[in-house]
């Protein structure tokens, strides 16, 4: 979906983590909420990401158009990754704008650079009430918008 660029990471995004990213950006609508993406870097003729799965972040300060990660929604995160996915690293972030549209601000831009500053590491935006999702990645030192593939799972994950 979307365009992927031929110098960029192709994204692949495991079908039930896009379902799952969904339904958790739409159980509250009134203010932004956020989470982390988990998966892999891989190299298979060219490098790439995979996101399989979603962490909901914690402890987070959320209004209508804002969204604070803390120092306990990092030290959770730190928490669920060792424990759950200790194999697996954090990719990316995700988090909504209910009814602003797919972007990224200048704060969320500031969260990208400062704390997912990989040339792999990517950003997703849902707006639950315009039912709109985006995805930004790293291109020529730049935070750009991108393309992403969707893998649909032959069964339902655990």
């Amino acid at each position: 979906m979307g365009e992927i660029f031929p110098d960029a990471l192709p994204i692949f995004v495991h079908e039930a983590v896009l379902e799952e990213i969904l339904d958790f950006s739409e159980q509250d609508v009134s203010r932004e909420r956020g989470g982390f993406l988990v998966g892999g870097l891989h190299e298979d003729r060219r490098m790439y990401v995979e996101v399989r799965h979603f962490l909901p972040a914690l402890e987070t300060r959320s209004r209508a158009a804002s969204l604070t990660f803390t120092h306990e929604t990092w030290s959770e995160l730190n928490k669920e990754v060792e424990t759950k996915f200790a194999d697996e690293v954090v990719i990316g972030w995700h988090h909504t704008h209910p009814n602003f549209g797919i972007f990224l601000s200048a704060y969320d831009l500031f969260i990208h650079r400062n704390f997912f500053s990989q040339p792999w590491q990517i950003a997703m935006v849902v707006d639950p009430q315009r039912q709109e999702l985006g995805f930004f990645q790293w291109r020529q030192d730049q935070v750009a918008d991108c393309g992403f593939v969707c893998v649909w799972d032959d069964k339902p994950r655990p």
